[in-house]
C-alpha cells in the first residue's frame, strides 16, 4: 500500500510539472515580452527589469527559466494583474472561497437529491420508478447550464421577483470578510441584523446553487443506480437474503457501504465538469468567484491572471483526484489487497 501511495505521489508531482510546463509555454507563445507576461509589470523601469531578469532567470536557458517560474509560483508569487495592478495571489484568496462555497453547496444538493433517487432506481430496477429516474437524469444532464440559469433569472428573479439575480449579498449588509465564506462570515460577525443577513445570503445562493447542482445530481443518480444494482446482484447479497435478513439491513449494512466506493471514485472524476459549470454559473449570476474572475481576465487579455487561474483550477482537480484515490485505497480492504497482490 505504501508503495502505491508513493507511486501516486510521484505521479502527482510529474503531472503538476507537466501542467506548469504547458502554462510556461503558453506565456512564452503569447504576444508581448516574457518578463511582462510572467510578472504582470507593464512598462517596467530598467531597475525593475533587471530584478525580473534575475528573479526569473530570463538571461539563462529555458530550463532555468522554467525552474524559476515554478519556484516563484510555489512560493505564492503569481505576479501582478494587468487590469487591477494588484497582486494576483491576493485576488486568488479573495475570489477562490466564493467558488468553493458555491461548489460545496451544489455538491451537497446533488447528493441529497441524486443519492436517494439513484437508490430508488436500483431497488425498483426495470420498473416505472427506474424509468422515471433515468428520464429525469437524462433530461437534467442534457440541459445547458447557461440556458437553465437564464430561465431561472427570467422567471424567478424578474417575473416573480422571488429571488435576487446577482451577487452574494446585498450591499446594505456590511459583513467583514474573515474566511471568505459568506455564511460563516455572517455567523462570526456580531451584527444586530445577523438573521436578515442570513436570509439575504440564502436568497442569493438559491438560484446559482440549484443551477449548478443539476448536472452533478444527474451524475449521482446514474452512478448510484449502477453501483447499487451491481451490489444487489452480488452473491453475498443473495446469501444474506437466504438467511432472512431484512431488506433495510441488507441495503444499509451490506450493499450500500460497498457501493459507496465506486460512487466516490466516479464523483471525484467529475470535479472538472463541476468547476467548468461553476465558471458558467458565476458569469450568469455575477457570482464573484474565481471562474468569473478568470473569464473577465480572458476578455481583458490579462495573461498573468489567466496563467494563475489555470494553475489553480487544474492543480486543484489533480490534487483532489489523487487524494480521493489514496483515501479509497486506504479505506477499502478489497482494493488494498488487490494492489498488494499485484505489487
Amino acid at each position: 500500500m505504501w508503495f502505491y501511495i508513493v507511486r501516486r505521489f510521484n505521479l502527482f508531482v510529474l503531472t503538476v510539472a507537466v501542467l506548469y510546463f504547458l502554462v510556461f509555454l503558453m506565456l512564452v507563445a503569447l504576444p508581448g515580452d516574457l518578463a511582462t507576461n510572467i510578472s504582470g509589470q507593464q512598462q517596467a523601469s530598467p531597475a525593475q527589469l533587471a530584478e525580473l531578469t534575475q528573479t526569473y532567470q530570463l538571461d539563462k536557458n529555458w530550463f532555468n527559466q522554467y525552474i524559476s517560474f515554478i519556484n516563484q509560483r510555489i512560493h505564492g508569487n503569481f505576479g501582478i494583474s494587468f487590469t487591477t495592478n494588484q497582486p494576483i495571489y491576493d485576488e486568488i484568496l479573495k475570489f477562490l472561497p466564493a467558488t468553493i462555497e458555491l461548489c460545496v453547496y451544489a455538491t451537497l444538493v446533488a447528493l441529497i437529491v441524486g443519492f436517494p433517487l439513484g437508490m430508488l432506481a436500483a431497488i425498483q430496477s426495470q420498473k416505472p420508478a427506474d424509468f422515471m429516474v433515468l428520464g429525469v437524469s437524462l433530461i437534467g444532464y442534457s440541459i445547458p447550464v447557461f440556458w437553465l440559469g437564464v430561465i431561472a433569472i427570467m422567471y424567478f428573479g424578474l417575473e416573480l421577483q422571488w429571488l435576487p439575480v446577482a451577487g452574494r449579498l446585498n450591499l446594505l449588509y456590511q459583513i467583514e470578510p474573515i474566511t471568505g465564506f459568506t455564511l460563516i462570515d455572517i455567523w462570526l460577525s456580531n451584527l444586530e441584523y445577523k438573521q436578515l443577513a442570513y436570509r439575504d445570503a440564502f436568497a442569493h445562493l438559491v438560484m446559482p446553487t440549484l443551477t449548478l447542482a443539476v448536472i452533478p445530481a444527474t451524475m449521482v443518480m446514474r452512478i448510484t443506480r449502477t453501483a447499487v444494482r451491481e451490489e444487489l446482484n452480488a452473491n453475498y447479497i443473495k446469501a444474506s437474503q437466504s438467511r432472512g435478513l431484512s431488506p433495510a439491513t441488507i441495503m444499509f449494512r451490506h450493499a450500500l457501504p460497498n457501493a459507496m466506493q465506486p460512487i466516490i471514485s466516479q464523483l471525484s472524476l467529475q470535479l472538472s465538469t463541476l468547476l467548468t459549470s461553476a465558471m458558467v454559473t458565476e458569469v450568469i449570476f455575477s457570482w464573484p468567484g474565481i471562474g468569473n474572475w478568470l473569464i473577465d481576465a480572458i476578455y481583458q487579455r490579462d495573461y498573468p491572471v489567466i496563467s494563475a487561474g489555470l494553475l489553480i483550477c487544474a492543480g486543484f482537480i489533480i490534487l483532489v483526484s489523487v487524494l480521493t484515490d489514496v483515501v479509497l485505497i486506504a479505506t477499502t480492504p478489497k482494493r488494498r489487497s488487490a494492489i498488494d497482490g499485484s505489487s
